[in-house]
């Protein structure tokens, strides 16, 4: 890597969950979704664009990944999870090219499953990375000169062709006082494990009730993502107004369709 005086190179790395511009490159989708037997293949289409009025230079690379226990993303070298896709994915045209000013690129992503691809893992997944490869100049907010390299992320979901076996367990729900801020009333924590046999899109939604007063809350709705095998810890603040009293805390889980619901509740004092 060239060094460049006085100039600091920045990588910003994005997980699309849809059209995403930063720094001269916008992609979209920042998923894409297989159902394939062994021994097929099909194509999906990714647009990458260059915004802005200076070339850009575009690499491609594979990766695998997986969430950890909060649901932030992990990323690993490409095969080294058992569960990866990587190798089965090829990006056309190819691992470079580049983005004229104001340019937009269809590009191919193509998933060939072996036909001996082991059908007892029910979701493969993988990473396509996009990477800026000539960094963009940009400033910080002191008016030091940056260079700014983008890398995006587009999730692959693999499943064979089956029935979508969508199952959520709720392991604990439980709420917890933070030590070091004593004066705040707390979080609920809720832990569930998907234990199904596809990835779940849910949702929660929160309602509070004050048992002394009857007074209800509706607390903030929070989203989260898991693969099969998954355990997720999902941590809800209480509002820093909450009242002194006995309260009933309800969660109520989405994970599918209107019947593919869980509901929760907990007893607590503050």
């Amino acid at each position: 890597m060239r060094f460049i005086p006085g100039c600091c190179i920045i990588f910003i790395i994005l997980f699309c969950n849809q059209t995403f511009g930063q720094a001269g490159m916008t992609l979209s989708p920042g998923k894409l979704y297989f159902k394939l037997p062994p021994g097929a293949t099909t194509t999906r289409k990714i647009m990458v664009s260059n915004p802005i009025d200076k070339e850009i230079e575009v690499g491609v690379s594979m990766s695998d990944w997986d969430y950890d226990l909060y649901g932030n993303n992990q990323t690993y070298e490409p095969g080294s999870l058992k569960n990866s896709c990587a190798n089965w994915l090829q990006v056309l045209p190819g691992s470079y090219f580049t983005l004229r000013p104001g340019e937009q690129r269809e590009l191919d992503v193509v998933l060939k499953v072996p036909a001996d691809a082991n059908t007892t893992i029910p979701v493969h997944t993988a990473m396509v990375f996009l990477t800026q490869l000539n960094p963009g100049d940009s400033k910080t907010a002191s008016g030091a000169q940056i260079k700014v390299s983008v890398r995006m992320g587009v999730k692959i979901y693999h499943s064979f062709i089956q029935n979508e076996e969508k199952s959520l367990e709720v392991l604990n729900f439980t709420d917890k006082l933070d030590s070091t801020q004593k004066e705040l009333p707390g979080i609920l924590v809720l832990e569930v494990e998907n234990n199904g046999k596809i990835w779940l899109d849910s949702k929660i939604k929160w309602e509070m009730l004050n048992m002394q007063t009857g007074e209800k809350k509706k607390l903030e709705e929070l989203e989260f993502f898991t693969l099969p095998g998954d355990k997720r810890i999902i941590q809800q603040k209480l509002p820093s107004d909450l009242k002194k009293g006995r309260y009933n805390a309800t969660a109520i889980i989405n994970y599918g369709n209107k019947d593919e619901l869980k509901v929760v509740e907990l007893e607590f004092v503050r």
